[in-house]
């Protein structure tokens, strides 16, 4: 036998060896398994984590959206008053005695850019019912507005849905040091600050809770 044979049957006894075969023992494979199997449930924790947070957050800029919407408006309005308790086509009067049973009624110069009133002042009013179309029982709160000259009823003056989802709302008004349920400017002229306090639905959780006052200019007590 030449070398090269004997080169040739060394390589193959080599190759034949016990224990040259390469590949995974059970244990090996079972350890692999546990490990992906523990990240797996951390980068899903990590998602569920993720998701359920940008859902309260989207819950939450909700509820702080129609907060903002009714402050922003109702600051708006309130800061435009316009009163004089001689004259019968302006008015401002509130009560909310109850959180589920709440008016305002204002004529103010804050009139909507969308509304049909034109510019000028505008007789606007709110009220706190039932919604009709929610199925928890909730309240809304309704706006119309129409200009302060023109008689017009309830229907024709477009009651229109402003705040969806709301637990409860409620209204002081502030004069002479003592807040007030309610108010009726043609006996009392108009408050010093009106402050508004609002609890929106939020599905599981606690009402969010949102309170602010406004200062109404001009503001005369009879």
């Amino acid at each position: 036998m030449n070398r090269s044979d004997e080169f040739a049957a060394d390589l193959f006894q080599v190759r034949q060896a016990p224990g040259s075969e390469q590949g995974f023992t059970l244990v090996e494979v079972l350890v692999a398994i546990s490990i992906l199997a523990i990240l797996l449930t951390s980068v899903y924790g990590i998602f569920t984590s993720v998701s359920l947070t940008r859902e309260r957050l989207d819950a939450d800029s909700a509820e702080y959206h129609r907060a903002r919407v009714l402050f922003d408006r109702l600051g708006r309005e309130l800061r435009g008053t316009y009163f004089q308790p001689r004259d019968p086509d302006l008015v401002f009067s509130g009560s909310s005695v109850d959180d589920d049973a709440l008016e305002l009624e204002l004529s103010t110069t804050a009139v909507s850019p969308l509304s049909q009133t034109g510019s000028g002042i505008a007789r606007v009013r709110y009220q706190l019912i039932e919604d009709q179309e929610a199925t928890d029982g909730g309240l809304v709160l309704m706006r119309s507005e129409h200009p302060v000259h023109e008689q017009t009823d309830e229907e024709a003056a477009g009651m229109m849905r402003l705040v969806p989802g709301v637990e409860a709302l409620r209204l002081r008004f502030y004069a002479n040091g003592l807040w007030q349920e309610t108010w009726d400017g043609r006996i009392s002229g108009l408050p010093e600050l009106v402050e508004i306090e609002l609890r929106l639905r939020t599905g599981e959780k606690e009402p969010a809770h949102f309170i602010s006052s406004f200062e109404v200019p001009d503001a005369e007590v009879l």
